[in-house]
């Protein structure tokens, strides 16, 4: 458990401006060796009960956490974060809502070993991921940030708060054998998850880079087989655009981009396959005629085109030319030509 170096006094006036307030607290401890929810009406400071998810603490763990009750965003340069936000990422989410109490003893927990023991001021703690992800309430990234200063905590000359943060991090998971985390790609304005111009493809997200801005491909949520060239413009906070041109043989997997497995592990979908991947899928054709209940017959006469040269690509012996594709398609009412196209799962693409 962290322990307080200064005084009771020393550390109230530490992080407590107002004198009144201290008196009031002194006066209050004199008489208590527990801290109810009402210190805070008591104190005149606005009541939270979730800071309390116990209805009341021993006093010595309300001692410990003055300096993140207490403490006020400045609402400059930044410094915004307040234990209010950190809460409430408990709160907001789902997987933690059902055990909310526990969470918020963890994320104080945290808070204290991260002030105490690795000696982060409260305004380092509250801002820090803020100015990482660009948002409020990242408590998971607060667990995470935990998590890394255990890390590095043996290592001479470490950085405990890195340029950025999720390069770090992962490194230090590898380092260590713990898996990465892996990044996944964004939707975008149109629901889907990649745009194209000609030969050039885009995704979006947030993009984990080297020193020389290239994006460290292992920690994100995309496979880029045989690329002419892979490229990322991010912010300060790694989020924005990878770009990949593509050649005739490129192909581009994304990561659960429409969900996992029934089994719920993950499932890689093709966002983009080169056309020298590519390849007609003949057992899709006779599938197709089957369920719309037409022979083989009836199909080649449609189209103009022999029985016998139908069969061939039912058989996979050769493939229809444009001209016969578009009249299957047409008679087999196909909407796409991504039915009959067959292509290699992306564990066997070169």
């Amino acid at each position: 458990m962290p322990e307080i170096s200064l005084s009771i006094d020393e550390h109230l006036m530490k992080y407590i401006n107002d004198p009144k307030v201290i008196n009031k607290l002194l006066a209050y401890f004199d008489r208590h060796e527990n801290i109810g929810e009402e210190i805070f009406p008591y104190l005149g400071e606005k009541e939270n009960e979730m800071f309390f998810p116990n209805h009341s603490l021993p006093k010595e763990t309300f001692i410990r956490r003055i300096p993140f009750y207490f403490h006020r965003s400045k609402n400059k340069h930044g410094q915004i974060g307040e234990l209010h936000h950190y809460i409430s990422g408990i709160i907001r989410e789902d997987k933690y809502y059902d055990r909310a109490s526990e969470y918020i003893e963890q994320l104080f927990a945290t808070l204290e070993d991260m002030h105490y023991c690795h000696l982060l001021d409260v305004e380092q703690i509250f801002n820090y991921p803020i100015k990482q992800t660009g948002y409020a309430c990242q408590t998971e990234f607060l667990f995470q940030w935990s998590h890394y200063l255990e890390l590095i905590h043996t290592l001479p000359h470490s950085d405990k708060m890195p340029k950025h943060f999720i390069v770090a991090y992962n490194e230090e998971l590898e380092r260590n054998g713990l898996l990465p985390i892996i990044y996944q790609l964004a939707q975008q304005y149109n629901y889907d998850y990649i745009r194209r111009d000609g030969q050039k493809f885009c995704v979006s997200g947030t993009f984990p880079c080297d020193d020389s801005g290239h994006p460290i491909l292992r920690w994100i949520g995309i496979q880029i087989k045989n690329p002419v060239k892979v490229w990322a413009k991010v912010n300060g906070q790694l989020k924005g655009e990878l770009f990949i041109q593509a050649g005739p043989k490129t192909s581009i997997w994304g990561l659960n981009c429409f969900g996992e497995q029934d089994d719920g592990s993950d499932a890689w979908y093709p966002l983009h396959i080169g056309p020298q991947l590519m390849k007609f899928d003949n057992e899709e054709l006779k599938r197709i005629r089957d369920r719309e209940g037409y022979t083989q017959k009836e199909i080649a006469d449609a189209i103009g085109a022999s029985v016998r040269t139908y069969q061939k690509w039912e058989a996979g012996e050769t493939s229809p030319d444009s001209h016969n594709m578009l009249r299957l398609l047409n008679v087999l009412d196909i909407r796409d030509t991504k039915e009959l196209t067959r292509f290699l799962d992306v564990k066997d693409i070169n």
